[in-house]
């Protein structure tokens, strides 16, 4: 009787381990997806955190620069006026932005964004860590409700999902300050909006203000 037993118990701490062994494989992707989004979501709020200190810097040193650019007859603007802003943006013009000409994103959903949309644009840069900058001259009758540019920021890289509210973040400069998109809306709005099925657009602010994932 003590030998079934053994066999018993044996069989049983089999099913166990097999059973946690199962789990443990099950959860590693979890875990993994989650931190690697905790790492993106933090990036992000350093990186705001700098551009807010590097906006007052531009706005002090370079902003008037940009208005001599918008008054001249500079038929391409947003490449002058991008070269102007890049340092502020810690871009490395030393890198070839040509290797971006493929790079592709989309909407949190998966849908397409369209060309007529703010958060368009295919000039890319890189930043100094390696991180991908996109940028758009929106125009220069701005102000401080209506954006000059729009500004994302790939926290990933080239590596996938490439998706606005998941490793991609972005703000409008205004003339006198930087917003983060969603900035407008209020904690319930963020909440509401940052999910699997919408744009993703209101995201940026949403982690700005400790929002979960």
């Amino acid at each position: 009787m003590n030998k079934k037993l053994k066999a018993f118990n044996m069989v049983e701490i089999m099913i166990v381990v097999c059973l946690l062994m199962t789990t443990v494989t099950l959860c590693i992707p979890t875990i993994f997806n989650n931190s690697k989004q905790a790492r993106i979501i933090s990036g992000w709020k350093k990186l705001y955190g700098e551009m807010q200190s590097n906006y007052e810097v531009y706005n002090v040193s370079d902003a008037a620069t940009v208005d001599k650019i918008c008054k001249s007859n500079v038929p391409e603007k947003e490449p002058e006026i991008f070269r102007i802003i890049s340092p502020y943006l810690n871009v490395d013009l030393s890198k070839n932005p040509n290797n971006l000409k493929s790079y592709h994103y989309k909407f949190k959903n998966g849908a397409q964004v369209p060309m007529q949309s703010l958060v368009f644009t295919r000039f890319f840069s890189y930043q100094e860590n390696g991180n991908i900058v996109g940028f758009k001259w929106l125009g220069c009758k701005c102000s401080q409700t209506k954006p000059c540019a729009t500004v994302i920021f790939d926290m990933n890289g080239i590596e996938k999902p490439n998706r606005i509210g998941k490793d991609i973040f972005g703000v409008y400069i205004y003339k006198n300050s930087i917003e983060a998109f969603g900035s407008e809306l209020t904690n319930q709005e963020l909440e509401k909006d940052c999910n699997s099925h919408s744009s993703g657009l209101s995201c940026s602010e949403y982690y700005l203000r400790g929002g979960q994932f």
